[in-house]
């Protein structure tokens, strides 16, 4: 399992091509899964006694988001600005930052040929 942080409008990387995206609706911070067509997406919303505790503004702790038949995502934390949400994935499957992936693809083309 991987716990990361992220701020609105960063993303990680999910496999080769499962993009989640911390987002702001209105007052809410959400996660936008971006998966191919055949791979389904449930929610799952977990009860527990801590939710009648939180704020307004918060989103539901432990709320999981299933992505096919391997991958979670669960809600752990929301704060002013960020969402710490953690990743239950098989170990072959690769999770990145998004702006990792993009600085690798920079430095690759930037990269002077070898002779």
């Amino acid at each position: 399992m991987l716990i990361v942080g992220r701020e609105i409008g960063q993303s990680v990387i999910i496999g080769d091509d499962i993009k989640v995206t911390v987002l702001q609706i209105q007052y809410k911070l959400k996660v936008d899964i971006d998966a191919p067509k055949n791979i389904r997406i449930s929610y799952e919303k977990q009860i527990t006694p801590r939710i009648n505790q939180l704020k307004k503004r918060a989103q539901i702790i432990g709320e999981t988001i299933a992505i096919g038949e391997d991958i979670k995502v669960t809600i752990l934390q929301t704060e002013s600005g960020l969402l710490r949400y953690a990743i239950d994935a098989p170990k072959e499957i690769s999770i990145y930052r998004e702006e990792l992936i993009n600085n690798r693809s920079l430095h690759k083309h930037n990269c002077l040929p070898t002779f």
